[in-house]
């Protein structure tokens, strides 16, 4: 087993989540929503972005004039020269912007709260991983190798409990993935791995399981697997798995 660092729950960067047109009023009735700090300001004012390490667009493309908006806003925090900024767009189309867009196709899910939970689930990943202190720590740098100079990323995470549910928490995460690009498996060269679990319940052994599902998966055997691993006693016997991968 690991030892598990002090202050585990201390960011280690800044943080904020920005909100367009009508996801605002919807992100704010679902009970994740003061988890996360929201922009202070406009998003389409620069100044707004100014001493944020790392920061979420969120927009809907259902709305038209709102991903004029996104495109406004990612402009306007690469002026800033931000180190890392995940725009996600709901949208059934893939619409591109001056950066690395996570699209949330909303034709895949039950309904808004649905949506908004797979939201949820992506910034808390990304977040954790790169703000975090974790048994294997990952930073921004790590977000960053995987984002940079790519239109598209693809996120996904899978949980199990039980007897080998390292291998079915990925499995999860990797039918997620084909389920949003069939060739997922061949998109990138590089992919951010994070398996998060209880002290009592993860350990190097659970760790290289996972790595290595990842890996056989993989087309490419020279893709590089960059990996981490985050103490959460919440999670109690469950193991959960995010990969992110840039396109």
């Amino acid at each position: 087993m690991f030892e598990v660092n002090e202050n585990m729950d201390e960011g280690l960067c800044e943080h904020r989540v920005a909100l367009i047109g009508k996801t605002a009023d919807i992100w704010k009735q679902q009970a994740f929503a003061e988890e996360f700090k929201l922009l202070d300001g406009d998003p389409l004012e620069a100044t707004s972005w100014r001493s944020v390490d790392i920061g979420f667009l969120i927009a809907d493309a259902r709305e038209k004039e709102d991903v004029n908006y996104l495109k406004k806003a990612v402009a306007a925090a690469k002026d800033t020269c931000i180190s890392v900024l995940i725009p996600i767009l709901i949208s059934v189309e893939q619409i591109e912007v001056p950066a690395s867009l996570l699209t949330i196709n909303p034709e895949n899910y039950a309904g808004e709260s649905d949506i908004y939970k797979n939201i949820y689930q992506a910034v808390k990943s990304i977040y954790d991983v790169a703000c975090i202190p974790g048994l294997v720590n990952l930073d921004l740098c790590d977000v960053q190798a995987v984002c940079k100079d790519k239109k598209k990323l693809l996120l996904a995470t899978g949980e199990a409990e039980g007897e080998k549910a390292c291998k079915i928490a990925a499995m999860e995460a990797i039918n997620k993935l084909t389920k949003q690009n069939g060739k997922a498996q061949s998109v990138g060269m590089t992919v951010l791995l994070n398996v998060t679990g209880s002290e009592a319940n993860l350990s190097m052994y659970e760790i290289q399981e996972v790595s290595e599902t990842i890996y056989d998966w993989l087309d490419d055997k020279q893709t590089a697997i960059i990996w981490g691993a985050s103490i959460d006693e919440s999670l109690d016997d469950v193991i959960r798995v995010s990969i992110l991968i840039g396109k």
